[in-house]
């Protein structure tokens, strides 16, 4: 007894051709961004996260609030602290 066709009758038929179609779609999903360009952003990312981790070191109250171990939380609370100011 064969096994059950994992794929439909319309689905590409060979790998190259499903290799192609999920190609197809990541880049509908992604973006692609210039070398230089990301690693200028992600060294900026690490110098403001270096600089709130100095400033919690040394008491800033606003630092400590927004003090995370990933970059993208610390983001988020110093968004959530300066929009909550705001208001």
């Amino acid at each position: 007894m064969a096994r059950p066709r994992k794929y439909d009758a319309t689905a590409p038929a060979t790998n190259a051709e499903r290799q192609a179609a999920k190609r197809a779609r990541d880049r509908q999903q992604w973006i692609e961004l210039p070398r230089d360009g990301y690693e200028a952003h992600t060294a900026r990312l690490d110098a403001l996260q270096a600089a709130i981790h100095e400033a919690a070191r040394r008491g800033d109250t606003t630092a400590k609030a927004c003090s995370s171990a990933h970059i993208e939380t610390m983001i988020e609370l110093l968004a959530a602290h300066f929009e909550s100011v705001a208001l």
